[in-house]
């Protein structure tokens, strides 16, 4: 079997955790540049929790995922949030208006899911019992 789709894990992994533990340590880094000026604690916990929480079990799940030889579970973890953003941010584009910050994130955001959907597509499909 190819060693990329192993690559692919651990670059997206590395990916989602890095920014779990940037956006968890500083959680108001993002802020200005989506136009946001003043925040609250509250809001602050809220980054840390969804950011650096959620992004980090990404990574972990991926990683757990991958070291029980399930590369397959552990690129759609990986990939189908990325996905899910993207298009999260497309409809943004759509009905609230042009961003050139939510595009640049849409795209890196699609070529990882589409990375992680190649990985897929590059493992063997499991021979079970067909009944």
């Amino acid at each position: 079997m190819s060693k990329t789709p192993t690559a692919i894990v651990l670059v997206t992994a590395i990916t989602w955790a890095a920014f779990a533990v940037w956006l968890g340590t500083n959680p108001d880094a993002l802020l200005p540049a989506f136009g946001v000026e003043a925040s609250s604690p509250q809001m602050l916990t809220e980054v840390r929790a969804f950011y650096g929480g959620v992004e980090f079990a990404i990574a972990t799940a991926m990683i757990l995922l991958w070291w029980r030889g399930e590369l397959f579970a552990s690129l759609l973890v990986g990939g189908l949030p990325l996905f899910g953003s993207a298009c999260g941010r497309i409809a943004g584009l759509a009905f609230d208006g042009y961003s050139t910050l939510h595009l640049g994130f849409a795209t890196l955001e699609l070529v990882g899911a589409a990375f992680c959907l190649a990985g897929c597509l590059m493992i063997p499909k499991p021979q079970g019992d067909t009944n």
